[in-house]
């Protein structure tokens, strides 16, 4: 009880000083002050219980405000930390669509002229001759093949395939597997 009303003492004393100081002269007055007796002490007001609770509850609420400023001003932070990351992620992940769209264009690693000669050659060959040979061949290397084939001749090509080859193809084909078998395997991952 006793520090609480001189914890509020030191918080009212320097309003009240000035609004005595008012209310006597008005401010600062061209004499000097008569007697050494009006600074000894000034006057100590005494706060009514209910007062206190007033002064004591505005205390609580401006800790609790500064506490939720201190909690925003964090939010903020995390939320500007979240969106650098997002903004990094959104760059890799727009890097990786290039490193995959050139890889779709040739999954093989062949040149473009080395596969349209390749699919030339086995659109000339008979069906089943063509389908004995690619059904040994890296799924990748059939599927950069057929894609540049006609319709037609690879439509018989795949008829004449391994059933399973010739459905793993049709699956690359149909942009069905993201993940591509690894070389010389024939099962997708």
């Amino acid at each position: 009880m006793m520090m609480r009303g001189a914890l509020l003492a030191m918080l009212l004393l320097p309003a009240l000083g000035l609004a005595e100081s008012a209310a006597h002269g008005g401010g600062e007055s061209a004499a000097a002050p008569a007697a050494p007796a009006a600074v000894a002490e000034p006057d100590v007001r005494v706060f009514s219980e209910a007062e206190l609770a007033v002064l004591e509850d505005l205390e609580a609420r401006k800790v609790e405000l500064d506490r939720r400023e201190q909690a925003l001003e964090l939010r903020e932070k995390l939320v500007d930390l979240m969106e650098k990351r997002m903004a990094e992620q959104v760059a890799d992940l727009n890097k990786l669509k290039v490193q995959l769209e050139n890889l779709s264009r040739g999954l093989s690693g062949k040149d473009e002229e080395e596969l349209k000669l390749l699919a030339q050659i086995y659109g000339n060959m008979k069906p089943a001759a063509a389908a004995q040979v690619m059904n040994r061949l890296d799924n990748t290397i059939v599927f950069d093949v057929v894609k540049r084939m006609p319709t037609k001749k690879s439509g018989k090509l795949m008829e004449a395939m391994d059933p399973a080859k010739a459905r793993v193809i049709s699956e690359m084909m149909a942009e069905k597997t993201l993940v591509l078998p690894v070389s010389g395997t024939d099962v997708p991952l």
